[in-house]
């Protein structure tokens, strides 16, 4: 009887969507916090961007510039969650956007600190294309 109870609790959570099991992709992003950061030459704005710790986000990457960019951040995206689909979108820490080019990340913000982001590209984070995301 104590196993059913237990079961029952397990399955309540579950259903519940209790953030200590929750699963990866199971977050609401219809409900999730939208944050526009836009690429120009040579800056990121906003160049800080301060997330919370377990919440869910739209992060747009808005490329304003005419020619290519990246906004790399590996360490923060290697630590939050995401569904499967957006994490494919990363390659070397980062994603890489055409002139023009819109591209959506959804996540859920990892452990409390500080993660760098720059363009990658060959002296752009030289010329002040680079940020902070603080997670508090």
């Amino acid at each position: 009887m104590a196993h059913a109870r237990h079961f029952l609790v397990l399955a309540a959570l579950l259903a519940l969507g209790s953030p200590g099991l929750a699963q990866e992709g199971a977050a609401d992003w219809g409900r999730a916090e939208r944050v526009k950061v836009d690429l120009a030459n040579f800056s990121f704005t906003p160049e800080t961007i301060n997330l919370h710790h377990g919440e869910a986000y739209v992060i747009a990457l808005v490329n304003k510039a005419g020619g290519g960019h990246d906004f790399v951040a590996g360490d923060f995206f290697a630590a939050a969650t995401m569904p499967e689909a957006d994490r494919a979108r990363l390659h070397d820490g980062g994603v890489e956007l055409s002139g023009g080019e819109t591209v959506e990340l959804h996540l859920i913000a990892p452990a409390p600190g500080s993660y760098k982001a720059k363009c990658s590209h060959f002296m752009h984070s030289s010329f002040g294309m680079k940020g902070m995301i603080v997670v508090s």
